[in-house]
C-alpha cells in the first residue's frame, strides 16, 4: 500500500515566547520535513513575552489580523493543522483558517493542547456559543493529548474523528536509561519546577508553601526555570528570601537536561486545566516523583505509583504533600517513572505518528 505524503501547512504559534505549545509546534514542523511531507506554517503568536492574560482581551492581540494576510498559503496546502486556543477569542481567531479550508476543500484538524474547552463552551451564552460551536464544526478532525480529554471534542465531533496523540520530550534532552540511573541522585530531596512562572501555573503557592515550611526550619532544596511574565515579577523577591531556593531563568538544551538531572521532584501546583504538560514528561523520562493538581490530562499518566495529586493547588495542601515526602517513595517512584516513560514519549515517536496521521492511502 502506497502512503502519500500530503502537503502539510501548521497554524498555530512558534517560539518564541518557549511554550509548550510553541515547542510542540516547532518539533511537528522539523520532525514533518524529516518524514518528506512538504510543510509551511504560519505563526500566529503576537508577542514574544509571557503573559498571564489568559483569555482576555487586549487591542495589542489585533496583531493577529497582520497574520491573515499569509491566509493564502491554505491553498497550496493538502491538509491545515491548526492548534488554536480554548477561549472564545482564541478559537474564533481561527475562523477564517477554517472557514478558507472548508470553502476549498482542504482536510483542516484541531489539535487541542488543554482541557477547557468543555467549560468555555458550557460558560457561553446565545450567539457567542453559537459562533464557538460552528467554528470548531468547521474542523473535520480533532486530536487531544489523552483519553480524558476527549470529552472537550464530544459536542463537535463524532468520536471516530477524535484522536488521542500524547506529548513528547523533545530531542535534545532525551537521555538514556542508563545514563540516567548511573547519574541520578536520591540521596536528598531536590525539587523543581520548570515552567512560565505564571501564578495561575502555581508558582506562587509553591514559593509560599516552602516559605511557610521555612518558618517551621523545614527546608527543601529547589531550583526554578522559565520566564517571568511581566504582572509577576514580585516572585524574584520570594524566591530569594528561599534559604535553599534558585532561580535559572530560562533553560534549554544542556542548561535544562543538567537540572532534569539534579531534581528528583518536580513540582506543577497548576490552577489550569492542563493538557498533558509536556514538562511532566521530561520529569518523568528524568526520573522524578511528580506533584502536581489533579486534573483530566495529568490524572492519566500521575497516579500512586508514581507522584501524588494535588486536591487542591492552596498553600496549605502542597505544604501537607511536601512533608509527606519521603526519600525511599522519590527514589521508587522516581525510578518507576523513568523506566515508564523512557522511550514511551520520545520527540521520534510523537512525529511519527502525527505523519501516519496527516499522511493519506493511495
Amino acid at each position: 500500500m502506497l502512503i502519500h505524503k500530503n502537503k502539510v501547512l501548521i497554524i498555530g504559534p512558534f517560539p518564541d515566547p518557549i511554550t509548550g505549545l510553541s515547542i510542540s509546534n516547532a518539533a511537528l514542523l522539523r520532525g514533518l520535513c524529516a518524514h518528506g511531507h512538504q510543510v509551511d506554517f504560519i505563526n500566529t503568536e503576537h508577542s514574544t513575552n509571557v503573559s498571564s492574560e489568559l483569555g482576555e482581551f487586549s487591542f495589542s492581540k489585533l496583531n493577529f489580523l497582520f497574520f491573515y494576510f499569509k491566509i493564502y498559503k491554505i491553498l497550496k496546502n493538502d491538509i491545515i493543522y491548526m492548534t488554536p486556543g480554548q477561549t472564545f477569542f482564541g478559537v474564533m481567531k481561527y475562523l477564517p483558517f477554517v472557514l478558507t479550508a472548508k470553502l476549498f476543500k482542504r482536510k483542516s484538524l484541531f489539535h487541542l493542547h488543554g482541557n477547557s474547552v468543555k467549560d468555555v463552551y458550557a460558560s457561553l451564552k446565545g450567539l457567542k456559543r453559537k459562533l464557538y460551536s460552528r467554528t470548531i464544526k468547521c474542523f473535520d478532525e480533532s486530536i487531544v493529548l489523552s483519553p480524558s480529554l476527549k470529552v472537550n471534542m464530544r459536542p463537535f465531533f463524532n468520536d471516530s474523528d477524535i484522536h488521542v496523540e500524547h506529548n513528547f520530550i523533545q530531542e535534545d534532552i532525551a537521555i538514556s536509561l542508563s545514563e540516567l540511573e548511573s547519574k541520578k541522585d536520591y540521596k536528598e530531596i531536590k525539587l523543581i519546577f520548570i515552567s512560565n512562572l505564571l501564578p495561575e501555573k502555581g508558582i506562587n503557592n509553591l514559593i509560599d508553601a516552602l516559605l511557610k515550611l521555612q518558618s517551621l526550619d523545614i527546608n527543601l532544596k529547589i531550583k526554578i526555570a522559565g520566564n517571568i511574565p511581566f504582572n509577576n515579577t514580585n516572585i524574584s523577591d520570594k524566591i530569594a528570601q528561599l534559604k535553599s531556593g534558585e532561580y535559572l531563568g530560562v533553560v534549554s538544551g544542556e542548561k535544562k537536561r543538567d537540572l532534569l538531572l539534579w531534581g528528583n521532584v518536580f513540582c506543577l501546583p497548576t490552577q489550569l486545566e492542563e493538557g498533558q504538560p509536556i514538562s511532566i514528561l521530561e520529569a518523568m523520562t528524568y526520573g522524578h516523583f511528580i506533584l502536581a493538581t489533579r486534573t483530566p490530562g495529568i490524572s492519566d499518566i500521575i497516579h500512586d505509583k508514581n507522584g501524588a495529586l494535588l486536591e487542591n493547588y492552596d498553600v496549605a495542601s502542597i505544604m501537607k504533600q511536601l512533608q509527606l515526602l519521603t526519600l525511599n517513595q522519590v527514589e521508587q517512584k522516581g525510578i518507576f517513572n523513568s523506566r515508564f516513560a523512557n522511550n514511551r514519549f520520545t520527540e521520534a515517536s510523537y512525529v511519527e505518528r502525527l505523519s501516519n496521521l496527516l499522511s493519506t492511502n493511495a
